[in-house]
């Protein structure tokens, strides 16, 4: 037997009738946009709040004067850290649907289940915690840094 043309089948790729989703997939989609607007926010309040009151008194004006360029720039780097991650999420969730369209209708496996579950919740993750990127925001490009709240 000529060792270079065995041919061994466990050895092959199984060819599964359905592309798997990838557990990374599914959790870009489920954490990365409250990820995202957890990093915007613990970032932007301490800077803001060191800026503002760095010693026992407050300040009318920050100690760094880019500091409403600094709370944009984190803004945005997370808003398209959301962004990006509700794109994984709508990508995955057309994958997931096209495969149920083109399969047979009737009971879905409890693994699919699981997956369809967990995708729409992605779904609905991106899109809260994407107005919540958003609202937070309008409130760096609409509240000046060191203002007096009374």
């Amino acid at each position: 037997m000529n060792p270079f043309h065995s041919h061994d089948p466990s050895l092959e790729p199984s060819a599964p009738h359905r592309a798997q989703l990838s557990t990374l997939r599914i959790g870009v989609g489920l954490f990365g946009a409250p990820a995202a607007w957890l990093t915007q926010f613990f970032l932007s309040e301490p800077i803001a709040a060191y800026a503002c009151y760095p010693n026992q008194a407050p300040l009318s004006a920050p100690i760094w004067k880019d500091l409403p360029a600094m709370m944009i720039a984190i803004s945005i780097a997370c808003l398209a850290a959301a962004l990006l991650s509700g794109f994984v999420a709508w990508n995955s969730w057309l994958q997931f649907e096209d495969e149920l369209a083109g399969e047979e209708k009737g009971v879905i496996e409890p693994d699919r289940s699981r997956n369809r579950f967990l995708l729409n919740l992605s779904l609905m993750s991106n899109f809260i915690f994407g107005i919540a990127v958003i609202f937070n925001i309008c409130a760096v490009l609409l509240v000046s840094p060191c203002s007096s709240w009374f």
